[in-house]
């Protein structure tokens, strides 16, 4: 009996454990192009020898922006997002052009509450190679998510050709 009492109280603790509200949340969204889903800007993606695969994002001067990730961050999670994690693969043609990994949240009206570009030159030593490229980016204490969509992508002003591959996104 007490070997049952045990069990049953083992029970009632897992099951409140895993019922409680977790802080420690995170959604993570993951795209190897292999997989092919209903992220954005999916015309750039071809058999160009991904990272991984065989299929990648082509950036180029007919496609400034590579495939990512365009959502509205109540459908991500109901708690507010602090902090986005990006890796994402990527190879460049030249290293003299300046390449943008792009974090951005606009608001209903579409207005910009939040947005950053970083650099993808300084991570790439050496052209025609690929180079996993990572970034934490905190995002305003205070700013409002009802309405407001985030996006995630590689921005190429310069117009030079650069590949894209397997973005793993996580938002805590």
């Amino acid at each position: 009996m007490k070997k049952f009492q045990y069990f049953l109280f083992c029970v009632l603790i897992a099951f409140s454990i895993s019922c409680s509200n977790n802080s420690d949340f995170v959604a993570t969204y993951k795209f190897d192009i292999e997989g092919k889903s209903d992220w954005i800007n999916t015309n750039t993606i071809g058999k160009f020898g991904g990272a991984t695969g065989e299929y990648c994002s082509k950036v180029d001067s007919i496609n400034v922006y590579s495939y990512g990730l365009n959502k509205l961050l109540s459908e991500i999670s109901p708690n507010t997002i602090k902090r986005i994690d990006v890796s994402v693969y990527v190879k460049l043609a030249k290293l003299d052009k300046k390449s943008l990994l792009v974090i951005s949240i606009k608001g209903p009206n579409n207005e910009n509450i939040f947005w950053t570009g970083h650099e993808l030159n300084p991570v790439t030593k050496e052209i025609n190679k690929w180079y996993k490229f990572y970034v934490e980016d905190a995002l305003p204490e205070d700013y409002k998510s009802e309405g407001a969509t985030v996006g995630v992508y590689v921005w190429n002003p310069n117009k030079n050709v650069i590949y894209v591959d397997d973005f793993d996104i996580r938002f805590h």
